[in-house]
């Protein structure tokens, strides 16, 4: 009981503090420019997400376009192609050895 008896005490001799109404509104406009800031944080945050996930496709597709043009590039390096290109689109023939000349070089 002695125990009951000193909580009483303690409890009755505790001082409550009446905060002036300033401290209140200081401290709720503290508390809204908080909440303020984690709403903005969380939408910037989403935006950032959103750029990321378009940036990610653009590459993706970039790369698809990047290896089609390889390919296309490597279709018309291949010799066979060439020659027939040459043929059809210049007019080339193949050399024939007694129109080759010889040129000298000192």
């Amino acid at each position: 009981m002695a125990i009951a008896l000193d909580y009483q005490t303690v409890y009755v001799r505790r001082k409550t503090v009446n905060l002036p109404a300033s401290w209140h509104v200081v401290a709720g406009i503290f508390l809204f420019i908080a909440l303020v800031a984690k709403v903005w944080i969380t939408i910037e945050c989403t935006e950032q997400g959103y750029k990321l996930a378009r940036a990610r496709q653009e590459a993706v597709q970039l790369d698809m376009e990047r290896r089609e043009l390889e390919l296309h590039y490597s279709v018309l390096l291949k010799p066979d192609n060439l020659v027939m290109r040459a043929h059809k689109q210049l007019g080339l023939q193949p050399l024939n050895p007694a129109q080759a000349k010889r040129i000298y070089t000192r």
